[in-house]
């Protein structure tokens, strides 16, 4: 079910649609991501790109290297520019209902998740997970709580893992956001049963002068075997959704 804060970020990716895309096309860490992903699979498999905006560098990178593309976003202009500019299957889409039809060879999670819930994202994941071939992939990127978030902020979970609601600069003004510690992260994907295939950190400064320097971080964990997956760890408070 969508929430205030999905439909929030809809409105602001909403208006920002290319200058977006200018401003961040060209980060290299993403792109370090997406290629080391792109090594890990066959051309013509199927991927599932979450959050893609105008599907500038992502999706593009995964059409150009035969990649059957999948992409999803909840802001209608985004779609519409990818549809435009990227080989692909590109649908309007809140990440928090949409149900995957078949299986994925790999689904890319990159900053997507930013203005949602821990539970909302935790269910979304799990969701999206599931969905994973045998030797599929996921890659996440986010800004680590870790270089933002104080350690006696009350913003923080009781397992101090994650911090939501928190207020992280974007294009000059707060925007609530939801951060998981770079270690969170990685213990987030590998609790469901997911192994890490690798984990990058750097700092990023978008290509716009509204944006401040961006601490990143990208993880790629894979499903090695068909066994079942578990609900990730922790469990967001009031238990599992969906």
């Amino acid at each position: 079910m969508s929430t205030e804060a999905a439909q929030f970020g809809k409105q602001v990716f909403e208006d920002l649609n290319i200058d977006y895309e200018t401003a961040y096309k060209n980060n290299p860490f993403k792109k370090a991501c997406v290629r080391e992903a792109i090594s890990l699979l066959k051309p013509g498999s199927r991927v599932l790109d979450v959050g893609r905006g105008t599907g500038v560098p992502i999706a593009a990178m995964l059409a150009e290297a035969g990649m059957e593309v999948t992409g999803i976003d909840i802001a209608p202009k985004m779609i519409e520019i990818a549809r435009s500019e990227v080989k692909g299957r590109f649908l309007v889409a809140d990440c928090l209902e949409y149900e995957p039809e078949g299986n994925f060879d790999a689904v890319f999670i990159i900053y997507s998740q930013l203005s949602l819930s821990y539970a909302d994202v935790h269910a979304m994941v799990f969701r999206l997970a599931k969905s994973l071939s045998p030797g599929g992939v996921m890659c996440v990127g986010q800004d680590a709580a870790d270089l933002h978030v104080p350690a006696d902020d009350p913003h923080w979970d009781e397992t101090h893992t994650y911090a939501e609601d928190f207020n992280l600069p974007f294009w000059g003004k707060p925007f609530k956001t939801l951060l998981l510690t770079r270690q969170g992260q990685q213990d987030f994907l590998t609790s469901m049963g997911l192994e890490i295939v690798s984990e990058t950190f750097g700092f990023f400064q978008p290509d716009n002068p509204a944006c401040g320097q961006e601490h990143q971080q990208y993880v790629i964990a894979q499903r090695r075997k068909g066994d079942p997956l578990s609900p990730p760890k922790p469990l967001p408070k009031g238990g599992l959704r969906g």
